[in-house]
């Protein structure tokens, strides 16, 4: 297939860009931005694509066979972990700080923190989530092992294992099937050849 946009940056390219670790496989589109690269771990069979805005000035720890697809935003300032397995779809928000919208601290990057206010806190995504597009996690948080978010979804406290979730904000629809466990250990028999 021949490519009319961008390309994925080589393992050559990457291993000279400064990043905390880098596993093998590692595909990241040339239009992708990530800043605090020395901040940023990331796993091995790892796909990043265009337009994904990653900024780490936390730690982002993202592990092995973990996709971030088109338009997704990485807000790590204080601390993002994908673990492994995790698929964020297109437009997929994950924030680890917000402001204070009620009017009783300012607001914005721009202010020192002494004088905003909001929530902030890591943000943990265990092994097998799945979020769907166009979703908004917020910060201090964790979705448990197992867990599908559907599209536009906000999820604003922390989600227990093997569910299935969806609205604005989440709730727990129904319990999320385990076969695909089985796959996992197929396959990672298979890169242990």
């Amino acid at each position: 297939m021949s490519n009319f946009g961008s390309t994925m940056l080589t393992e050559q390219d990457l291993s000279n860009r400064g990043f905390r670790s880098l596993g093998k496989n590692v595909q990241i589109s040339d239009r992708a931005s990530l800043y605090g690269i020395e901040n940023i771990s990331i796993g091995n069979n790892v796909r990043i694509d265009d337009f994904v805005v990653i900024i780490a000035t936390g730690n982002v720890q993202i592990c092995s066979f973990v996709s971030i697809h088109n338009f997704c935003f990485l807000g790590g300032k204080y601390n993002i972990f994908l673990k492994d397995f995790v698929t964020l779809a297109p437009g997929v928000k994950i924030f680890s700080a917000s402001d204070d919208y009620s009017g009783e601290k300012l607001t914005g990057i721009t202010v020192p923190s002494d004088f905003t206010g909001g929530k902030k806190g890591e943000v943990i995504l265990e092994k097998h989530v799945i979020v769907g597009s166009g979703s908004i996690i917020l910060p201090k948080l964790r979705i448990g092992i197992g867990c599908s978010i559907g599209a536009l979804s906000l999820v604003k406290d922390n989600l227990d294992p093997w569910g299935v979730y969806g609205g604005v904000p989440v709730k727990r629809l129904k319990d999320r099937e385990k076969k695909l466990l089985k796959y996992e250990e197929k396959l990672i028999m298979e890169f242990s050849k």
